[in-house]
């Protein structure tokens, strides 16, 4: 009768053991996937920067910061975005901002960096060249 005890016990603990590890080793296969940036555009336009991109972001906004740097690679303008309509959102279609460039010295070949970063802490950094303001080909 012990025997047959100490075997229920056995299969017992044994089984306890093999479901707290099956359910511990799949918490990082949940993470999602990176936050994806598509930047369209970056025009001056005048004393602003226009940026315009598309975001992706699985889980959730967290933080956006625009960067602006120089050709020698000394950062002239940096942005935190703060808009409700762009953080603590899934999905950005059409983000559409403007930074205030007036006096900084940007020009035309300088480099924009988007950074997003999701609720879980992943940042991904999108770059494009700036550009001059683009002509409506109406005129």
């Amino acid at each position: 009768m012990k025997k047959i005890i100490n075997m229920s016990l056995m299969l017992a603990l044994f089984t306890v053991l093999t479901i707290c590890f099956t359910a511990c080793s799949n918490d990082d296969d949940d993470k999602l996937p990176a936050p994806q940036i598509t930047l369209n555009e970056a025009n001056i336009e005048g004393d602003i920067l226009c940026v315009q991109a598309d975001v992706i972001a699985k889980g959730r906004t967290s933080a956006i910061l625009l960067t602006i740097t120089g050709k020698d690679g000394s950062t002239k303008v940096t942005y935190p975005v703060t808009d409700n309509k762009y953080i603590g959102v899934l999905n950005i279609d059409g983000f559409h901002v403007h930074v205030d460039i007036n006096g900084k010295n940007v020009e035309e070949g300088d480099l924009l960096k988007m950074t997003v970063t999701d609720a879980e802490g992943q940042s991904v950094t999108a770059q494009k060249d700036i550009t001059a303001e683009e002509e409506d080909e109406d005129e």
